[in-house]
C-alpha cells in the first residue's frame, strides 16, 4: 500500500515558523521566501522580526581570501553576483540591502541592485546631474572613469523599495552635495538649504537626516513640491568638530552621531578612538553613549552604519566597533583601505584584513527586503 505524498507547501505554520526561526544566514531565509505563498509568509515573519549582521561587501577578492573570509564574515563579491564586471557596471556603495551600481557607459544608468533576491529598481542616469554633463564636456575626449565611479558617494533609501513612495537620497560630488529622486522621476532634485559639505546621511526611524562638516545635523523633508533640510534644534557637543562623522542607527531605532577622533598618544603616533551621541526626541537633547551594551556597530562611508546585537550572530564579538579605515575612494582617496575593529571597554584596535589590491572597495550591507 503506498503511503500519501505531502507537499512542502502543507507544512504546519508552527513547524515552519520553527526552523526558519533557525536559520542565522538571511540568504536561506530569503532563498525559502521564493518555494511557495505559504512559506513566503512564514519566511517574511520571521525575516522582518530579526536584524541581521551585516555582509561585507569586497571589491577584489582572490579565492584563497574568499575561503579565510569563510569562517569570519559573510562576504559579497563582484564575481559572485552576476551583475557586475561582465556588465561593465561600477558598485558604489549599498542601502537597504541593495547595490548601488553605475554602467559605465553612457548615459550612465544607475540602479539598485538586490544581490539576494537579484531584484532590481531603475534611478536617474548620472548624465541627469548638471555636474556630470559639466564634467563630460570638459573631458570630451577622454572621460575620466574614476571621477564618475566615485560621483555618486552615498545613497540612502527610504523603509523600502518594496513601497510605491520610495524617496533616494544621495551625496554626490566632490563638494558632497545633497540630491534625491522618488519612484518614476526622470532626473534627480538638488538639496541646496544645506550650508556646509555633508559628512552622511541617514533614514532612521522614518526620517532623513544629514550631518554636514560642521557638525550641523539636518532634517531632510523630501517632498515633491517643497523639499528642504531644516537644522535640528538643539545644541550638540560635536558642533565645528572637525573630526569623521557618521549617522548610524542604534539597535533600537534611535539617531546616533559616531565622532572618529585622531589624537596623539604619549609616543607620538596617531590613534584611532570613537564617540556616540545619542539623540532623544522627547527632550531635544544629545546624550552620550557610554556602554555598547552587547552590541557591535559597523560602520562604512558608502554602506549602512547600524548596531545589532552581536551575542548570538556568532561572527561577531560584542561591544565592538567594526569600520573601515584607510583612504576612502568616495572623497578621492588613492591609498589601500582595511578592515579594523575598535574594541569599546579596552580601547585597542585590531587590524582584521588589509586588501591586496590598492583599489579595493569594502563597505557593509545589511540584507533588508524580501522579494514579492
Amino acid at each position: 500500500m503506498a503511503l500519501p505524498s505531502s507537499s512542502w507547501s502543507e507544512f504546519l505554520p508552527e513547524l515552519l515558523n520553527t526552523v526558519f526561526h533557525n536559520l542565522n544566514d538571511a540568504r536561506d531565509i530569503l532563498n525559502c521566501a521564493t518555494v511557495c505563498s505559504s512559506w513566503k509568509d512564514s519566511s517574511s515573519a520571521v525575516y522582518y522580526s530579526r536584524t541581521f549582521s551585516p555582509f561585507l561587501f569586497i571589491s577584489h577578492l582572490s579565492s584563497n581570501e574568499e575561503i579565510r573570509f569563510s569562517d569570519q564574515f559573510r562576504v559579497l563579491s563582484p564575481g559572485k553576483l552576476g551583475f557586475s564586471g561582465n556588465q561593465q557596471a561600477w558598485v558604489c556603495g549599498s542601502t537597504l540591502g541593495f547595490l548601488l551600481t553605475v554602467s559605465a557607459s553612457f548615459p550612465f544608468e544607475v540602479h539598485l541592485r538586490n544581490p539576494f533576491t537579484k531584484s532590481v529598481t531603475s534611478l536617474p542616469p548620472l548624465i541627469s546631474f548638471e555636474d556630470v554633463q559639466r564634467l563630460l564636456q570638459s573631458q570630451a575626449i577622454i572621460p575620466d572613469s574614476e571621477a564618475l565611479k566615485n560621483f555618486i558617494k552615498k545613497a540612502v533609501s527610504s523603509t523600502s523599495l518594496l513601497d510605491d513612495e520610495w524617496v533616494v537620497l544621495v551625496i554626490y560630488n566632490t563638494d558632497r552635495k545633497l540630491a534625491f529622486c522618488r519612484r518614476g522621476d526622470k532626473q534627480w532634485t538638488d538639496l541646496e538649504s544645506v550650508a556646509s559639505s555633508v559628512d552622511d546621511i541617514v533614514f532612521c526611524n522614518g526620517v532623513f537626516f544629514a550631518i554636514d562638516r560642521l557638525g550641523e545635523i539636518y532634517h531632510c523633508e523630501l517632498s515633491a513640491n517643497n523639499p528642504k533640510a531644516t537644522p535640528l534644534c538643539s545644541t550638540s557637543p560635536f558642533r565645528y568638530n572637525s573630526c569623521k562623522k557618521y549617522l548610524a542607527e542604534s539597535d533600537y531605532d534611535e539617531l546616533w552621531v559616531v565622532l572618529k577622533k585622531l589624537e596623539l598618544n604619549d609616543d607620538c603616533d596617531f590613534e584611532t578612538s570613537f564617540e556616540i551621541y545619542e539623540f532623544n526626541r522627547e527632550t531635544n537633547e544629545w546624550t552620550k553613549v557610554i556602554s555598547l551594551r552587547g552590541k557591535a556597530l559597523f560602520l562604512s562611508p558608502q554602506g549602512r552604519c547600524i548596531a545589532v546585537l552581536a551575542g548570538e550572530r556568532g561572527f561577531f564579538k560584542d561591544n565592538s566597533v567594526y569600520f573601515i579605515d584607510g583612504d576612502d575612494p568616495s572623497v578621492g582617496g588613492s591609498g589601500p583601505q582595511n578592515l579594523s575593529v575598535f574594541e569599546w571597554e579596552s580601547k585597542q584596535i585590531m587590524k582584521i584584513y588589509q586588501p591586496r589590491s590598492w583599489n579595493c572597495q569594502m563597505f557593509w550591507v545589511t540584507p533588508t527586503d524580501v522579494p514579492q
